[in-house]
C-alpha cells in the first residue's frame, strides 16, 4: 500500500468530521442557545412572573417552541412573547414568564430548571437552565439568609400572609400561622 492510499482515508476522516463539527457548532443538527442577561423576578404584580433573554448562539435562525411549564404550587399562565417564535443568529429575546400561584405550601424550595424547547432537524430540542437565586428583600419570611431560588421569589406576594410576621410570635423565621 502505497502513501497515497493511506493519506486519502485520513484526509477524508478529516473532512467528514470538520463538517460534522460544523454542522453541529451552526445549530443546524441541534439548537444552540443559552441565557442571555441576568433573569429577574416580578412579585409584586399580577400575576407574578419571571423575566428570562434567550441567546442564540448559532450561526442559524431557530425557532423557540417552548419556554417554562407548570410545576408543584404554580401554573404558567402565559408569557410576554408569542410562541413559536422565531429568534435569529446571534440574538436574544426576553420572556416574560407569568405565574400563577395555586398552593403556597407546594412551591419548591430548591433550585427548579426552567425549560425552553427549540425546533431542530430531528424534532424538538429541549434544554433546562437553572436560574441563580433572587434577592427579595428584607420582608422575607423564611430562616435562611440572603437570595431565595426564583419560583419562591414570585410567590411571595401570593404567599406571604400564610405565615406570621408579627414581632414576638414567630417574627421573620416565617412560622407557618
Amino acid at each position: 500500500m502505497g502513501s497515497g492510499q493511506v493519506t486519502r482515508p485520513v484526509v477524508l476522516v478529516v473532512v467528514v468530521a470538520s463538517v460534522l463539527l460544523a454542522l453541529w457548532r451552526s445549530g443546524v443538527v441541534a439548537p444552540r442557545f443559552a441565557l442571555g442577561e441576568q433573569p429577574s423576578v416580578h412579585h409584586g404584580g399580577s400575576p407574578p412572573s419571571q423575566t428570562i433573554t434567550i441567546r442564540n448562539d448559532g450561526w442559524t435562525d431557530m425557532t423557540l417552541l417552548a419556554v417554562g411549564r407548570d410545576g408543584p404550587g404554580l401554573r404558567l399562565v402565559g408569557t410576554d412573547v408569542a410562541l413559536p417564535y422565531r429568534l435569529a443568529a446571534g440574538r436574544s429575546v426576553s420572556i416574560e414568564l407569568r405565574y400563577e400561584v395555586t398552593d403556597c405550601g407546594l412551591v419548591p424550595t430548591d433550585a427548579w430548571p426552567v425549560p425552553v424547547v427549540a425546533d431542530a432537524a430531528a424534532g424538538p430540542y429541549r434544554r433546562y437552565f437553572l436560574l441563580p437565586p433572587e434577592e427579595i428583600g428584607s420582608g422575607w419570611p423564611f430562616d435562611w439568609p440572603g437570595p431565595v431560588p426564583w419560583q419562591r421569589a414570585i410567590s411571595w406576594g401570593s404567599c406571604h400572609s400564610m405565615y406570621d410576621l408579627t414581632p414576638g410570635r414567630g417574627g421573620v423565621t416565617g412560622r407557618p400561622l
